[in-house]
């Protein structure tokens, strides 16, 4: 772990994606290099406001990498127990292997947050087309889970797959069925389980749309129900 006195600059990525994007030059090779030592998204002071304001109880960080989101909320007195299936330094971790972490990052995978529903739960930039981040949203809902914080690009972007943006109700269409895409998931049989309650934008690298969006856990009575692909309804008999 870093030492303390390190941590003079409250936020350094933000910092550093300040000078990078006012220098100009090679862009693409400095982001490369800022999200080996920190993460993909650069985090603003208003984002992270905005999840201590709905964590009273702490935070459950999935998919933590360096954890460098969990190392700013805890400068602001959020307790953070952060997880990822390969915790940095493992050379393991396709893009963390050999980065000092910056908060405590533990081994664990989607079924950890199921015992911290107390927590909001955290995940940013979940691997895309991976089934790991919608699991997590299933396994923290069906434990009693009341808020997710999720940090990344909406359906069809680089962040999550399209289950994941189904059930957090943002994706109602299915690929799969309605236009017959070979590379889209089926979504016909996930259910909406959270509603979209804040949006606070972030630094954006050139080309990239990542923002925090805050979620609230649907109640049971205002869930829709599963719903199939209009094209898929044509079909039954």
């Amino acid at each position: 772990m870093r030492s303390a006195n390190q941590h003079a600059i409250s936020n350094p990525l933000l910092g550093a994606f300040e000078m990078a994007t006012a220098a100009g030059g090679d862009i693409d090779g400095m982001r490369s290099q800022l999200v080996t030592r920190y993460g993909f998204a650069v985090p603003s002071d208003e984002a992270i406001t905005a999840i201590e304001r709905c964590s009273p109880r702490g935070v459950v960080e999935l998919g933590a990498g360096t954890g460098y989101w969990a190392f700013l909320l805890q400068q602001r007195g959020v307790d953070v127990v952060a997880f990822d299936v390969e915790p940095a330094p493992s050379a393991q971790n396709e893009w963390f292997a050999g980065t000092e972490p910056w908060h405590p990052v533990h081994r664990g995978d989607h079924d950890v947050v199921g015992q911290h529903p107390e927590r909001t739960l955290l995940i940013v930039w979940p691997t895309k087309d991976e089934i790991w981040a919608a699991t997590a949203l299933e396994r923290y809902y069906d434990a009693g889970g009341e808020c997710v914080a999720f940090v990344g690009e909406g359906p069809g972007g680089r962040t999550g797959d399209d289950v994941f943006h189904a059930v957090l109700g943002e994706l109602t269409t299915c690929l799969q069925c309605d236009y017959g895409s070979t590379t889209s998931p089926c979504i016909c049989s996930a259910e909406a389980r959270w509603s979209r309650s804040e949006t606070v934008a972030l630094p954006h690298w050139s080309g990239y749309h990542d923002d925090l969006h805050i979620f609230i856990r649907r109640p049971l009575e205002t869930r829709p129900p599963r719903w199939r692909s209009r094209r898929s309804q044509t079909r039954q008999p």
